[in-house]
């Protein structure tokens, strides 16, 4: 199995970024800068800052450093935020104690190690006093280990640091952080850092509260010369929490959003991460398979010859062909393993999202239903069955099939009824069986159905057996969603207003991609399972006035519709049903078909003759 986190072991191609991004910092000229490294949950960003980590301490070791200049470099854990009127001050704390155990770390290398630690302490005791409100918060114990004047003199600009602690003492903030900005920027010049590198990674978990005092910490406070900040997030949760704190007033003129421009004067540089192509996507479940089936010794050596290959090649996949070319015939490595589940390839590029996370975590799960097969004595699973069934319960839209696959073949014996399904789902004609034709048909299923491999004649009751874990529950609808998506569904659930839902429904719901837009349908879907008559759900249903979330898929509204109470709803969805019911035949049909209560049958009918 492969583990669920951040690595140093590139196998996604990503050291080319890691390069693109050193070669900035390297550039004094380019200090100070905040790069925000964007890309959705999963794909990548903290193994990007590791490999821009590592970069960078072989080359502080390298003879590219001529005159051993040191880089000092800081992750920041997103999650140590105490709250958010300290999250500024506890992330210049995190920063000031950093510069502490790397002097003290490196005392031998500086003639003015003591005087540097003191300089810090005082800029420490500033920071605590400002936290803390000196006059009523500060313990006795601590007012007597704050500097005192004589303390002072022995520093260099103590004047500059006197002041320091008279403003925060009075509570002049803005004096404050000038002089820390200041003090802090000639502590970082004389110790001679060629560059404070800090990481703050997983911003986009936080609090909305806690990523503006983040955010805004770094442009404050410390965002200084000889600085360069790397933040990984999602943008979009970005834009999201600063119109949650910042709630700008949009125009319809306006061209951009006012919360990207805001982002904008926060992170000079934005990075985003690509989505992997379908070549990138095959390199990395083969170099996952060779990791996952190679001794550690034999997969070093393969994976090294990927990094090579990658230096002159940053387009083409690196196969398993291309994996057995470049390794020496006497090595006599036993490929048999991997070879055996590359036909499961094809199925994941074509079904899953690219993501790197979720392509590890299906690999994850794949793995562990074959081995419960072989210790069930299951001998005739093959891989690639197994992988086609579950991307479809994989797929947020279409999970429901998987259920009703097993239903199918479990009434048939194991095997499934096809007939010719398969063949038509092929056809342009498309698929005309009856027992497949009114819930087999879109693009996405007649796709899966003429997948190879076929499932015909095929018996699935082990394949099922093994997967049993996926049958007869409904999976929490945390599972179906990502964080990302949850954060926007709550900010549409704050819009109490139609008219403030109609205004920013739409640059909400662009900011997702198809599959988004499901998880989204299925949270409302979740909210009226437990109540029908949900004002924010059938808010945001009849807010839609470009049918942005439905975008007249049927297989969508039957998900919106999937085990809810119809006939519980009461009229005030007329606006959304008298909006569904002309778009086409198919949606017409269906939205006849759900039970309603008679107040709700005579609002939509009112609503369809205005």
């Amino acid at each position: 199995m492969w583990q669920d986190n951040e690595t140093t072991q590139d196998l996604l191609g990503y050291q080319v970024h890691a390069d693109l991004l050193k070669k900035i910092i390297l550039n004094d000229a380019m200090l100070p800068i905040s790069i925000g490294v964007f890309g959705n949950w999963g794909s990548g960003k903290s193994s990007l800052m590791l490999l821009l980590q590592q970069s960078l301490k072989e080359w502080e070791k390298s003879p590219l450093n001529e005159h051993h200049k040191m880089i000092l470099q800081i992750y920041f854990n997103s999650w140590q935020f105490e709250s958010y009127d300290s999250t500024k001050l506890t992330m210049i704390e995190s920063i000031l104690e950093a510069i502490n155990k790397d002097i003290n770390k490196r005392k031998d290398v500086f003639e003015r190690a003591d005087d540097f630690l003191k300089r810090i302490d005082f800029l420490k005791a500033g920071v605590f006093i400002l936290k803390k409100a000196y006059d009523n918060l500060t313990p006795d114990w601590l007012k007597k280990w704050l500097p005192t004047k004589e303390d002072l003199d022995k520093i260099t600009d103590n004047d500059n640091y006197q002041n320091l602690l008279d403003d925060v003492t009075k509570g002049n903030t803005s004096k404050f952080i000038a002089t820390f900005r200041e003090l802090f920027e000639k502590l970082v010049d004389d110790i001679g850092y060629k560059a404070v590198i800090v990481y703050v990674d997983d911003l986009d978990r936080c609090d909305p509260k806690r990523i503006i005092g983040c955010l805004e910490a770094v442009k404050l406070f410390v965002n200084v010369n000889k600085t360069a900040f790397i933040i990984g997030a999602d943008e979009r949760i970005i834009e999201y929490a600063i119109s949650q704190h910042y709630p700008i007033p949009m125009k319809k003129e306006d061209i951009s959003s006012p919360f990207s421009d805001y982002l904008e004067k926060l992170i000079q540089l934005p990075y985003k991460l690509p989505r992997l192509s379908d070549n990138e996507q095959e390199t990395y479940i083969t170099l996952l398979l060779c990791k996952n089936h190679l001794t550690n010794i034999h997969f070093n050596e393969v994976h090294q010859k990927y990094l090579e290959f990658r230096k002159t090649d940053k387009h083409s996949k690196y196969n398993i062909d291309d994996i057995k070319a470049n390794v020496p015939q006497n090595k006599n490595i036993d490929f048999h393993a991997v070879e055996y589940r590359l036909p499961t390839v094809p199925l994941i590029k074509r079904f899953l999202n690219g993501n790197p996370r979720q392509l590890k975590r299906f690999l994850n799960t794949l793995y562990v239903r074959q081995e419960l097969a072989e210790v069930a004595g299951f001998t005739d699973i093959l891989p690639e069955v197994l992988t086609k069934l579950m991307v479809l319960e994989y797929n947020t839209l279409y999970n429901s099939r998987f259920e009703e696959l097993y239903k199918l073949q479990n009434a048939n014996g194991g095997v499934l009824p096809l007939d010719d399904v398969e063949q038509e789902a092929k056809t342009e004609n498309g698929i005309q069986n009856p027992q497949w034709k009114d819930n087999w048909s879109s693009d996405y299923l007649r796709q899966w159905l003429s997948s190879d491999p076929s499932l015909k004649n095929i018996n699935l009751q082990n394949y099922f057996w093994v997967a049993r874990d996926a049958l007869k529950n409904e999976k929490p609808i945390a599972s179906l969603v990502t964080n990302k998506v949850m954060l926007l569904f709550r900010r549409l659930c704050t819009l109490q207003a139609n008219v403030t839902m109609k205004r920013d429904l739409p640059g909400i719901i662009n900011t997702c991609d198809d599959s988004e837009k499901d998880m989204i349908i299925r949270l409302i879907n979740d909210s009226l399972k437990k109540d029908p008559k949900s004002e924010n759900c059938w808010r945001i249903l009849n807010c839609d006035e470009n049918n942005l979330l439905i975008c007249d898929k049927i297989d969508r509204l039957k998900l919106l519709f999937n085990n809810i109470k119809t006939d519980s709803i009461d009229t005030k969805a007329d606006v959304f049903f008298a909006r569904m019911l002309p778009l086409n035949d198919e949606i017409h049909n269906y939205i006849e078909t759900l039970p309603k209560g008679n107040p709700l049958k005579n609002a939509i009918e009112r609503k369809m003759r205005k």
